[in-house]
């Protein structure tokens, strides 16, 4: 799809002359899900996205959701944003994962300045890949840093244009320390060519994802190109979508509700013609084959329904003017994690269903199971969240000051 230019020479919002919204996403997402049907086997047999798949997504609009209005951007609501993700996750959850984590430039150059940030993000499509979490470091040198450092999870890395680097400042060869006497955490932004890919990601599921490992050595980072978290809630550009730090994280959870759809989905299809043994009669009239199908529709529904009214709370709060509060942030916190792992528990209980033709490559399910025990190891499916989530709902004050997340107000 060809895309439009402003008389300014800017990137335009709209795709063959149509304006690219959140509907018009959500829909293109649905167009292009055979053709990441079709590109599943290939995506992880390569333990990346094919060049088709990447071009379906970007044809899609799904790396601009986030984008500001005034750069032509959509700034597609978070609800919508979860649906999109959801809709792409169910057609290969790879290329779900991807896009997630592909369209956070949006809110990453929100922390930078406007001129700075469309520098690096000329184009609306641009991807972004990377790990915020401080594995690298910044020395700090006249006009920015040189930055050092290897990072896992680089999910997209293979296709990115941007990719980021959490890294901790180091000043004189000692870390930097922040006013309240923490290591001082930046992180920087660089294009995708300036980072060594490293072949390592060899796992359970997610597979096409192609989250390697990657690193630089001594390379300089102009310091505009860096960002804290803090620079997040200073709010340097205006909307909804930028009024609250963690909002980067809240469409994740779109991931595994896809994943699990299409479980259901690959499940009735698989009972529709089997034949239960040693009964020898349609395994759709097993009390215990409809029992499954019902309970694991149950749960993925309640786990939906969870998440999108805990997200429609939380865009309602921040439309308001509002600062979220400690006990919705709990339950946006606790939705994560219980949406992870009850997808994935979901995928279980259809496992047990389908029987012994779940258990080979090649059958749907199999690879579901796979991609959501994988998704449940992210730290945001990690019990350590729910215990978090439960401090909040109990108003710890001190389990979230030692918590790095909370203490920056990401979660």
């Amino acid at each position: 799809m060809s895309r439009t230019t402003d008389p300014t020479g800017l990137d335009g919002g709209s795709v063959d002359g149509r304006l690219v919204d959140g509907a018009t996403i959500l829909a293109n997402a649905r167009a292009v899900a055979p053709v990441l049907r079709e590109e599943a086997d290939a995506n992880e047999r390569g333990r990346r996205l094919t060049p088709r798949a990447v071009d379906a997504l970007r044809s899609t609009g799904v790396f601009r959701m986030p984008m500001p209005r005034v750069w032509g951007g959509p700034e597609v609501d978070i609800r919508t944003q979860t649906r999109i993700v959801e809709e792409l996750s169910a057609a290969d959850g790879a290329a779900g994962w991807c896009a997630m984590i592909g369209s956070d430039g949006g809110y990453y150059s929100s922390a930078l300045d406007d001129a700075v940030g469309r520098k690096l993000y000329p184009d609306l499509d641009t991807i972004t890949a990377g790990w915020i979490v401080p594995a690298g470091r910044l020395h700090r040198v006249d006009g920015g840093y040189r930055l050092t450092g290897r990072w896992q999870f680089g999910s997209g890395c293979t296709h990115a244009d941007v990719i980021i680097g959490g890294a901790i400042v180091y000043e004189n060869g000692a870390p930097a320390h922040t006013d309240d006497g923490r290591p001082e955490a930046r992180v920087a932004l660089l294009r995708a060519e300036q980072f060594e890919i490293l072949d390592t990601w060899y796992t359970t599921g997610l597979a096409g994802s192609g989250s390697h490992d990657y690193r630089i050595d001594d390379v300089f980072v102009p310091a505009e190109q860096t960002f804290r978290f803090r620079d997040l809630r200073e709010r340097r550009r205006e909307g909804v979508l930028y009024a609250w730090p963690g909002m980067f994280f809240a469409n994740l959870p779109g991931v595994p509700l896809g994943i699990a759809r299409a479980a259901l989905e690959a499940a009735e299809d698989l009972l529709a013609d089997k034949i239960a043994v040693p009964e020898m009669r349609p395994a759709r009239e097993d009390p215990r084959v409809r029992t499954g199908i019902a309970q694991a529709h149950a749960m993925v529904g309640a786990a939906r329904s969870h998440l999108y009214d805990v997200l429609g709370e939380l865009w309602s709060a921040l439309e308001q003017g509002t600062e979220p509060s400690l006990r919705l942030r709990a339950a946006l916190v606790g939705g994560y994690m219980h949406t992870i792992r009850t997808c994935r528990d979901a995928a279980g209980v259809l496992s047990d269903v389908v029987g012994s033709a779940s258990i080979y490559r090649g059958c749907p399910i199999e690879r579901h199971t796979r991609d959501l025990t994988t998704i449940s190891r992210h730290l945001m499916g990690q019990p350590k969240i729910m215990e978090m989530a439960g401090a909040m709902w109990l108003g710890v004050e001190r389990a979230l000051t030692r918590n790095p997340l909370a203490a920056e107000g990401l979660i």
